[in-house]
């Protein structure tokens, strides 16, 4: 190999370092982000858990730029990538996306639940305001009823 290419070679391999740091530096973020919602979602705090969407899908897009970049950079660098890619920062990575896995299905979870009760107590309320209004509608005024023929 001659120098030009060693530079190239150690050149790509900073720039998938880095690709890596900032990854695993929105891991991070992104998992902070799934506890944030769940506990919005645990306080019913529907306007905060748009809020942590939102930003969840700013990082998810950010995400995904690195991914292709990853990729690119390892085709680029072949065999050479994969010194890089035994790293700790890899290893981080991948556990910070198990754990934000884990966290948005027990997020999940919980909102489903609290979905199902929501569409109960929906239900109940229908039932009464029907009952209300059957009641409020009533055109007969029911008294006392006598038989007078006896």
């Amino acid at each position: 190999m001659n120098n030009r290419t060693v530079e190239t070679i150690n050149s790509h391999a900073d720039s998938l370092i880095d690709l890596l740091v900032a990854q695993c530096a929105d891991l991070e973020a992104l998992l902070k982000l799934a506890r944030e919602e769940s506990l919005a979602a645990a306080e019913n705090d529907f306007d905060r858990m748009l809020e942590v969407t939102t930003e969840r899908a700013t990082l998810g897009e950010r995400l995904e730029s690195y991914h292709r970049q990853i990729s690119e950079l390892r085709g680029l660098m072949g065999a050479s990538a994969e010194h890089v890619l035994q790293s700790a920062l890899v290893k981080d990575s991948i556990r910070l996306a198990l754990e934000i896995q884990h966290n948005d299905a027990t997020t999940s979870t919980s909102l489903l639940h609290l979905r199902s009760n929501t569409n109960g107590q929906l239900s109940r309320l229908e039932q009464s305001r029907r009952n209300s209004t059957a009641y409020l509608n009533e055109t007969r005024v029911a008294g006392v009823k006598c038989d007078r023929r006896a």
